[in-house]
């Protein structure tokens, strides 16, 4: 549904899909085989799947949103203010929150755990 970038958030409590001026949310799905937790859930983007903004998977019967903390442009500044939840998030970097929404949760998780484990492995 095409919407006004100011009625996004609206869409973005509810976790339904819109499209507004260069930026839009959807389900998605990383892995069409598995009913794991956490492979699937919902996004917000901004000028494309490149750059997600929030994204939000229902894990242990909650909904946890996730955020992206990386630098953006104005406008995407712009978009994440009109999107936020308004709930807590978990902040990630840009490319953990494409590995969430591409791979699933238990993925992200064990990527982190293993950058995390290699540089304390480096550091001691």
């Amino acid at each position: 549904m095409k919407i006004a970038n100011r009625d996004a958030r609206q869409y973005v409590q509810r976790r339904q899909p819109f499209t507004g001026n260069n930026l839009y949310a959807e389900t998605w799905l990383a892995n069409p085989s598995s009913i794991a937790e956490g492979d699937s859930g919902y996004a917000v983007f901004s000028y494309g799947f490149h750059w997600p903004l929030f994204v939000a998977v229902t894990l242990g019967g909650r909904t946890v949103w996730f955020e992206n903390t990386d630098k953006h442009s104005v406008t995407t500044s712009k978009h994440r203010s009109q999107t936020h939840p308004h709930v807590d998030t978990t902040p990630l970097t840009v490319r953990q929150m494409r590995t969430l929404v591409q791979r699933g949760y238990a993925h992200l998780v064990r990527e982190r755990v293993f950058v995390q484990t290699e540089f304390h492995q480096e550091t001691a």
